[in-house]
């Protein structure tokens, strides 16, 4: 019996011992060769199995193996990568919470010779596979078609055991470049604007036509305000018909404005938001009604949540996974006293008035003191906040913005004030902005994962996206970001060439660190291209102060008007190659007469 049982001890050691090698280090693929299958399930979700063809692309262009794609039906084989809440699970024994995963949450887990990457069915399964191909393999998606995906003749990967759910439900960089739906699966944000299909596990998706600033197409004026003045707002003992605001207390509007979001979800049914929200100016109703529920509750917003409430109440059984939202928005943003949203309601609190070049948490500027208290009366009673955030001058696209240092500061603070989803308002309506890809990328790290290391996510997508012109394009970032901070320069989304954050000496010497940049990928064109697409922000900012120093309303300066000269052409040439269309948000540009007034003011002559 002794022998027996020290001869079970032995083979259980050797067992145990055998098997604590395999976990140590899976070997994926080693020479071009894999004994690895993707086990997915045969009615697995769209986004599973996009993952699966994903994961088996990336990985034959990282290690030269394609991994077959096999079922769960199949015989369970040596080696597997298991995909998804299938058989195999059982089979293993492995034991995953997928309530808590929610639908875009994932484990990764090496259990002996096999890898498990479970979760959401939505698109927590694709997430994992991207998760696993980024966290564990090193992938990066810059920009669309700009990827580093490593090679490796020999791939293994340690013990893993990974749980992520993310912490905002709602993750939108509204950026042009951001709107492909590829870039946006695999950086893991569900943009509402993205160009995200079935295979990608959809969006969150506000409604057609409801996604804000809705209340005169709930209750068109041209249509209503001749028979009924009184659904409109009453502004200094007059109803307004244009540029007004809707009688919230009223019970016609708010019948309306029921109908109109009831037919919107019926006919909307893969939609998730309905927004409830102010025109896009101010003129709010100062009838007796409404003025008596903003006084009681210190705020204009008062009425507006008490229409919006009603709209959801009486939604909210038909639709109950639907919300109706609202903005918290200029003369709305402060939040009521006792008035709560209701539990389907979505406050989209909006940072408009802030200076962006500090921290929203740190700034001394009256604007950001007064967001703070805000933003932390909204987090103490909203059951759903979100944010409509800021990230560009919307005044002058291409004018140098030094806020990439304060985007992960920003999406932290709001997730400190019980925030749930983000949208950063960046440069949608072109392409080719001030260093908008830069943008683009850091933000989506960021609302994926607050705690994403800034100077990692700034320096990876530098060194992808411009190669070896990384090094000055950093040194130009630093340069522009010390001296606002420094010098405390508040700057907010309307900021100007005269600006005080931009220097002819730091602009000096910003064009040097280009030149250097340039210089240094001059053999590759598709690099020199986006470096080149890059400088046009510091060239904008160079020949538009020269402008104004030509027209006396900054002080002239010889050697800046010469540098002006220099880089007009040069900086003509990109700007009219590039596919910029507008360099503010409201209107479109027209290239040659911008480039030919430009000369003309600049004294130089007609630019062909």
């Amino acid at each position: 019996m002794m022998k027996c049982n020290s001869m079970f001890a032995l083979l259980l050691a050797s067992f145990v011992a055998v098997n604590y090698a395999a976990a140590e280090e899976l070997i994926l693929a080693d020479n071009g060769k894999s004994a690895y299958t993707i086990v997915v399930a045969d009615d697995a979700s769209p986004s599973t199995k996009h993952g699966a063809e994903e994961l088996q692309t990336f990985f034959e262009q990282i290690t030269g193996a394609k991994l077959p794609i096999g079922s769960d039906r199949q015989p369970q084989a040596a080696a597997e990568i298991v995909l998804g809440n299938n058989a195999r699970l059982s089979e293993l024994d492995v034991k995953i919470d997928f309530d808590k995963l929610g639908s875009e949450g994932y484990v990764i887990r090496t259990v002996g010779n096999h890898l498990v990457i479970a979760g959401g069915e939505l698109r927590g399964n694709m997430y994992g596979v991207y998760a696993l191909l980024e966290d564990h393999l090193g992938c990066r998606w810059f920009a669309p078609g700009v990827s580093r995906i490593p090679r490796h003749k020999r791939l293994a990967v340690g013990p893993i055991n990974d749980k992520t759910v993310p912490v905002l439900e709602y993750r939108e960089p509204f950026t042009y470049d951001c709107f492909d739906g590829d870039w946006c699966a695999r950086n893991r944000v569900n943009s509402s604007s993205g160009r995200l299909e079935a295979k990608h596990g959809g969006k969150v998706r506000f409604a057609d036509g409801f996604f804000c600033h809705t209340f005169n197409r709930l209750v068109p004026p041209d249509q209503y305000f001749d028979e009924h003045p009184e659904y409109f707002s009453l502004v200094k003992g007059k109803r307004l018909k244009e540029r007004s605001q809707l009688c919230c207390t009223n019970e016609d509007v708010i019948r309306l404005c029921t109908e109109g979001i009831r037919k919107a979800m019926q006919g909307q049914g893969d939609a998730m938001a309905f927004s409830v929200s102010q025109n896009d100016w101010h003129n709010y109703c100062e009838c007796g009604k409404c003025q008596a529920l903003a006084d009681k509750e210190e705020s204009q917003m008062a009425p507006v949540l008490h229409l919006v409430n009603r709209v959801a109440a009486a939604v909210e059984k038909e639709f109950p996974d639907k919300v109706v939202e609202t903005l918290a928005y200029q003369w709305t943003r402060k939040a009521p006293t006792t008035m709560r949203p209701r539990q389907n309601v979505v406050v989209r609190l909006c940072s408009i008035e802030c200076c962006f070049s500090h921290s929203l948490a740190e700034c001394n500027s009256d604007a950001n003191r007064k967001f703070r208290e805000d933003a932390a009366a909204w987090a103490k009673i909203g059951n759903r906040l979100w944010v409509w955030d800021y990230v560009t001058d919307f005044q002058q696209y291409l004018l140098p913005f030094p806020n990439q240092r304060i985007r992960n500061d920003n999406i932290r603070f709001f997730i400190r004030h019980n925030v749930r989803g983000i949208f950063e308002q960046d440069t949608y309506n072109t392409p080719h902005s001030e260093l908008v890809e830069l943008g683009g990328y850091m933000t989506a790290k960021f609302l994926w994962n607050p705690d994403y290391d800034e100077d990692v996510a700034m320096n990876e997508f530098l060194a992808g996206y411009y190669g070896e012109a990384a090094g000055p394009i950093r040194r130009y970032i630093d340069l522009l970001h010390d001296r606002a901070e420094k010098e405390n320069i508040h700057v907010n989304i309307w900021a100007r060439p005269e600006s005080p954050h931009l220097t002819s000496a730091l602009l000096t010497e910003a064009d040097k660190l280009w030149q250097q940049a340039e210089q240094r990928v001059a053999e590759q064109p598709d690099v020199l291209r986006r470096v080149q697409l890059s400088r046009m922000s510091v060239d904008y900012a160079i020949v538009e102060r020269a402008r104004l120093m030509a027209a006396g309303k900054l002080p002239a300066d010889a050697d800046f008007k010469s540098m002006a000269v220099r880089r007009f052409p040069l900086f003509i040439k990109t700007f009219r190659a590039s596919s910029l269309t507008r360099v503010r948000e409201w209107s479109a540009v027209d290239k040659d007469d911008y480039a030919k007034k430009l000369a003309a003011a600049l004294g130089i002559g007609a630019e062909k």
